[in-house]
């Protein structure tokens, strides 16, 4: 049943009923002095916290990008204080210690080290997350996907280079393949490293090589003093080989050759290779240590002997400190040093570089030519700078990347992804109402039990035939609320579903047909909770991914946008346009972008032309404010050109059922007018109605009734209605708070003036005014002024011009969406309205 709506005032604007809601400020696309970049909060994840290239690497990440990336830092293990953790503390960065994690691929250890890091990624909420390591790597893809966090990975070698033993060279690749498909992004340290990356299932505009890097530091290595002293730095595990350099020591100690050598590092292997190197006393192996540059400073020769590399950071700590370096010829290593023009590079015999190192021992010049060239390559290509900016780029384009929905795929390309957000839930819509089909089938075959068991009679198979009518019904009302906010969507579901099933046993009786209320339950309840479950499904666990380059967007969209953890949906993600742009070949994962009006320049063309390449939706600031608020926006308000036309055929059904509805319902409202005007009479003197001129349909001009609830007096001019007016009496409280002040009004409604539900309208004293100062105010008389309106029931009471500006952006987008759909959802805002009592002056 339709309401008796609303209330006005004596001396009021136009309305009336209203549901209290949050003015906003108007969208001003001017804004001068645009918020910083926005900086995005990274956790970085390492398997172990000692000292190494890899945990190197991490620290010199922190510096680099402190300031603009906000870092949280979980390391693997139990210690507290491990060594990377302490220097990043003194850096000011957040640590998290994971115990769990280990470098162990035990299926119970990786469930419990993931099941512990949810627990933080649920709290921290990064925008992208940064493994280092290979179990770290698992962890933080498997956590990623859960929660669908983009993932970066640093791969500071691969385990299934061709020198690893077969096993383990088979089950790391099988590891990287399937992870490969939830990786964002994949961070090679080497060329020959993204040469590996080529044989994952992987697309290749996902793989960049990033060298590492290192900051300068004042000490440096005295290339002339003597005797030479030797120093490798390395942990105590595969694939390092300190054994090599221990027997190639041996093999210059049986010459009469005992140079002075530290072996810096600690690992599982460290007792091992104390044992052989014992009998040697001029070989120290000192563990791990904080200080290796200053160490490295006591040096001239570094050695670093392994089976195999990425791009090892300890050589270009020697590099940085100008050493003469001896170390395993790699491809990695290869790439940072070239043979006997800034380093000595060797294969991994005793005795070659037992050779290698008497050179070296005994050519003073030899030691400081290969020293200056190392540092010059440190200086030319291994900077934190260049790093830095690379990193920084990948964490902008992470976000826009999408992956793979199964492990060892690649990532499907986006589809429709020119259409609109609207046409994007419509078409979703009618997918899911023909699948829906399934629920009148499953409500037919509980039929069909039923009444082979005795429990339903014939008619209930029936009626749940007969359901498919208005289910068809409901569905069509969805499809076109479907530009509703989503904010919005619940209470449509309840009215565009409850109707055509409420109005069906009135069918049934109009056709003389019998038919089973409890078959129309059942339908309606599952055919309702099939509609609920497309809106959980398609909105409600998915954000809006808009892309943006003009740092404006941020502030235009701020007083839109939902508020962090709060009920308003969609969630809206805005994405920062990369300053590098996206790899050559790489899919946009984004639902739009949103481009406001600007001068032309170089950056927004190449910007504009990425997106239309791969046929991104743009949406002006504007028009997401309107899908948020169900306004439009201020600029709509203010356009002189701004215009739109009605729905004749809607306005002529809309007509009926006006008249319809309050014939059948005038022995219900008769009456109570007259009891409310007697009241009126006796509480105090002067006439029971008050009329006043407004400006309806096509600007016509009529006498709208309503009764007194103020004391009787002339009015002279039109003024606002003010809360708490003095002059309202007692009984005009009442009927103010029930709105049974507007019952007259529904003579204008079958008199042709007002309908239902539409703006509320406005008195003629005021139209020429607001028209004056908002150019589309006249197109709000496009359609019949109603007793209750899209405006009442979001923005409530007007009692100012400014209030009148908003109240226009609601009415505007009325009159542009107006549907059956939309005038059932305020007819269900109206009523709460009329119970809850609010919005009364």
């Amino acid at each position: 049943m339709w309401p008796v709506p609303i209330r006005g005032d004596n001396t009021g604007t136009s309305c009336c009923l209203c549901m209290s809601a949050p003015v906003h400020p108007p969208v001003n696309p001017s804004v001068d002095s645009p918020r910083p970049p926005p900086v995005p909060h990274v956790v970085l994840v390492i398997t172990k916290g000692e000292a190494g290239g890899a945990q190197t690497h991490v620290l010199e990440l922190c510096r680099a990008l402190q300031g603009r990336v906000r870092f949280t830092v979980v390391i693997g293990g139990d210690d507290a204080h491990s060594v990377l953790g302490q220097a990043l503390e003194d850096l000011g960065i957040a640590v998290l210690v994971l115990p769990s994690l280990q470098n162990s691929l035990n299926p119970l250890k990786v469930l419990a080290s993931v099941r512990a890091f949810l627990a933080h990624v649920r709290v921290l909420q990064p925008d992208v997350i940064h493994a280092h390591s290979a179990v770290a790597g698992v962890i933080s893809r498997l956590v990623g996907k859960l929660r669908q966090i983009p993932v970066v990975y640093t791969v500071h070698g691969f385990s299934f280079k061709p020198q690893a033993p077969w096993l383990i060279r088979t089950n790391a690749w099988l590891a990287e393949a399937v992870l490969a498909a939830w990786t964002t992004r994949m961070v090679c340290v080497s060329a020959y490293e993204k040469q590996l990356a080529a044989r994952l299932p992987m697309p290749p505009e996902r793989v960049s090589v990033v060298h590492n890097a290192l900051a300068d530091v004042p000490w440096r290595s005295d290339m002339t003093a003597q005797p030479p002293r030797l120093v490798m730095v390395a942990r105590m595990a595969a694939p390092k080989r300190p054994d090599v350099l221990i027997e190639a020591l041996a093999l210059l100690a049986q010459q009469g050759l005992y140079p002075d050598t530290c072996i810096l590092g600690g690992g599982p292997d460290l007792a091992r290779h104390q044992q052989a190197a014992a009998p040697m006393r001029h070989i120290q192996l000192a563990g791990d240590v904080s200080d290796v540059a200053q160490r490295l400073a006591q040096h001239q020769i570094f050695v670093l002997l392994s089976d195999h590399e990425g791009l090892p950071i300890s050589i270009l700590e020697a590099m940085r400190a100008g050493m003469a370096i001896v170390a395993t010829r790699l491809p990695g290593i290869e790439e940072m040093l070239t043979h006997e023009q800034s380093a000595w590079l060797v294969p991994n015999s005793p005795q070659v570089v037992a050779d290698a190192l008497q050179n070296l021992l005994a050519d003073a010049p030899l030691r400081q030519r290969l020293g200056r060239a190392a540092r010059a390559r440190y200086e030319a290509q291994f900077q934190p700078e260049a790093m830095a900016e690379s990193v920084l780029t990948i964490y902008q384009q992470a976000p826009l990347m999408d992956t793979a929905r199964w492990p060892m795929t690649r990532p499907s390309r986006p589809t429709q992804q020119l259409a609109s957000q609207q046409a994007h839930r419509q078409s979703a819509h009618l997918v899911w109402s023909l699948l829906g089909l399934a629920m009148i089938g499953l409500a037919y075959a509980i039929s069909q039990a039923l009444m082979a068991s005795g429990l339903a009679t014939v008619d209930f198979g029936r009626t749940v035939l007969a359901s498919l009518v208005p289910y068809a019904l409901a569905a069509h009302l969805l499809y076109r609320g479907a530009h509703m906010p989503a904010a919005e969507r619940g209470p449509l579901l309840l009215v565009t579903t409850g109707l055509p099933f409420w109005l069906t046993p009135l069918a049934f009786a109009l056709l003389q047909q019998p038919y089973s209320r409890g078959a129309l339950l059942l339908s309606y309840v599952l055919c309702t909770f099939w509609f609920w479950l497309a809106d959980q499904w398609f909105l409600r666990h998915r954000p809006w991914r808009l892309v943006y380059q003009d740092p404006r967007v941020p502030d235009l969209l701020a007083p839109w946008l939902p508020e962090p953890g709060g009920q308003a949906l969609p969630c809206i993600r805005l994405l920062p346009w990369p300053s590098q742009g996206m790899p050559l070949g790489a899919t946009l994962a984004c639902d739009g972008a949103v481009v406001p009006t600007a001068p032309p320049s170089p950056e927004r063309h190449h910007f504009l032309t990425a997106l239309k390449l791969q046929h991104i939706r743009l949406y002006s600031p504007e028009s997401l404010q309107q899908s948020l608020t169900g306004r439009m926006s201020n600029e709509a308000l203010q356009n002189e050109l701004w215009q739109t036309d009605g729905n004749p055929a809607y306005d002529l059904a809309k007509r009926l059922m006006d008249v319809s509805v309050l014939l059948a319902l005038l022995p219900l409202w008769l009456p109570l007018a007259l009891l409310v005007a007697l009241g009126v009479k006796i509480d105090s003197p002067g006439p029971a109605l008050f009329s006043q001129r407004r400006t309806g349909m096509h600007g016509q001009s009529f006498r709208i009734w309503k009764f007194r609830s103020m004391r009787h007096e002339t009015q002279l001019a039109p003024q606002f209605a003010q809360a708490n007016d003095p002059r309202i009496t007692r009984f005009g409280h009442w009927i103010r708070r029930t709105r049974l002040d507007e019952i007259p009004q529904l003579f204008n409604v079958l008199m042709g003036h007002m309908s239902l539900i539409g703006p509320r309208p406005e008195q003629d004293g005021f139209v020429q005014q607001f028209a004056e100062q908002m150019p589309s105010y006249p197109y709000r008389h496009l359609v019949r002024p109603g007793l209750t309106g899209w405006a009442q029931v979001q923005q409530g009471y007007a009692a100012s011009a400014d209030e009148t500006a908003i109240k226009l952006s609601y009415d505007l987008y009325y009159i542009t969406h107006y549907s059956l759909a939309m005038d059932l959802l305020i007819v269900f805002k109206t009523i709460q309205t009329v119970l809850t009592g609010r919005g009364a002056r």
